[in-house]
C-alpha cells in the first residue's frame, strides 16, 4: 500500500469515526509572544485583516528563463490563496481552497494539488493570514527554535504543528505535513521568510524545501505589506511577485477559489 493511499485511508476513517482529538503540547509562551509581536509591528492587531485582493506583476522561472507577466493575488484565511497570471499564450491560475487546490495552465491543461501538498500553511503571499489562524487555533502548537543568522540579520525561528487525533493520525504523518516555519525580523518584528516541505504530485516520500520570502514592505492603509515575494523550492527561484496595489478585507468567497479544468 502506497503511502498516499494510506493516507487517503486515514482521512476517509476520520469522516465517518468520531475524532477525539488529543490535547495539543502548551505553545511555548516565547514563540506566542514574538508571533503576537509580529502582528502588532504589521499592523494587523488594529486592523484586522481576513483577506486580500492585490495585482502586480509575477516573474516566473522557467528552465531559467525570466518571463515576467501581469497578475492578481487573491487570499482568505489561513488556508485559501490564488494567483491569475496572464502568461503567454492565455491565462495560468494557481488556486488552494478549503477541500481543493489545482493548476490550471494557459493551454487548459489541469494538474491537481494533492493534498499533502496543502495541508501546511506555507506559500502564501501575506504571512499574516496564517499567522493570525495559528495563535487562535487551540489544534495547533508553537514552538521556539531558536535566533539563527540570516547574512546581517537575526532572525526567529517559530515551527507550527498541528495534532490530530490518535485515530486519524496514528504515525503522525498528518502533523509533519502542517509544519511550517516562521522567520522574524528581530529588529522589524515582522515577517522575513516562511519555510515548509512541499512534494512531488505523486506521492509524500520525498521532501523539497520550500520557502516563501517577503522584502520591501511598505505601509498600505496603515498595514504592512510585502512589495516583493520570492518563493524558491529546494533552494532555486521558482517566482517572484511584485505587488503594486492592494485592497484588504475584499469581498471573496469559497467559490473565488475552486479552480476545475474550464474554469474562468
Amino acid at each position: 500500500m502506497s503511502l498516499r493511499f494510506f493516507l487517503l485511508a486515514i482521512l476517509l476513517f476520520a469522516s465517518f469515526a468520531t475524532p477525539v482529538y488529543s490535547q495539543a503540547r502548551p505553545s511555548d509562551p516565547q514563540a506566542v509572544a514574538i508571533l503576537t509581536q509580529s502582528l502588532g509591528a504589521a499592523g494587523v492587531v488594529l486592523n484586522p485583516v481576513e483577506g486580500l485582493t492585490a495585482t502586480g506583476t509575477i516573474t516566473y522561472f522557467w528552465a531559467g528563463q525570466p518571463v515576467q507577466v501581469a497578475a492578481t493575488l487573491r487570499a482568505h484565511g489561513p488556508d485559501q490563496f490564488r494567483i491569475d497570471a496572464s502568461v503567454p499564450g492565455g491565462m495560468r491560475s494557481v488556486s488552494v481552497g478549503r477541500d481543493a487546490g489545482g493548476r490550471l495552465d494557459a493551454d487548459g491543461k489541469f494538474t491537481e494539488i494533492p493534498l499533502h501538498n496543502r495541508m501546511s500553511l506555507g506559500g502564501t503571499a501575506f504571512p499574516y493570514l496564517p499567522i493570525a489562524a495559528v495563535l487562535k487555533d487551540p489544534e495547533m502548537t508553537l514552538s521556539y527554535v531558536g535566533l539563527v543568522e540570516d547574512g546581517l540579520r537575526q532572525l526567529h525561528q517559530i515551527r507550527a504543528i498541528k495534532s490530530f487525533s490518535s485515530e486519524q493520525d496514528p504515525n503522525g504523518v498528518l502533523a509533519k505535513l502542517t509544519q511550517t516555519d516562521f522567520f522574524v525580523d528581530a529588529q522589524t518584528n515582522l515577517i522575513v521568510k516562511v519555510s515548509d516541505i512541499t512534494h512531488p504530485i505523486e506521492t509524500l516520500t520525498e521532501d523539497y524545501p520550500r520557502e516563501t520570502e517577503f522584502e520591501g514592505y511598505s505601509t498600505k492603509s496603515a498595514i504592512a505589506v510585502p512589495g516583493l515575494v520570492r518563493q524558491k523550492i529546494s533552494g532555486q527561484t521558482v517566482w517572484e511577485l511584485r505587488l503594486s496595489d492592494v485592497s484588504f478585507n475584499t469581498p471573496l468567497s469559497d467559490a473565488d477559489f475552486r479552480l476545475r479544468p474550464g474554469s474562468p
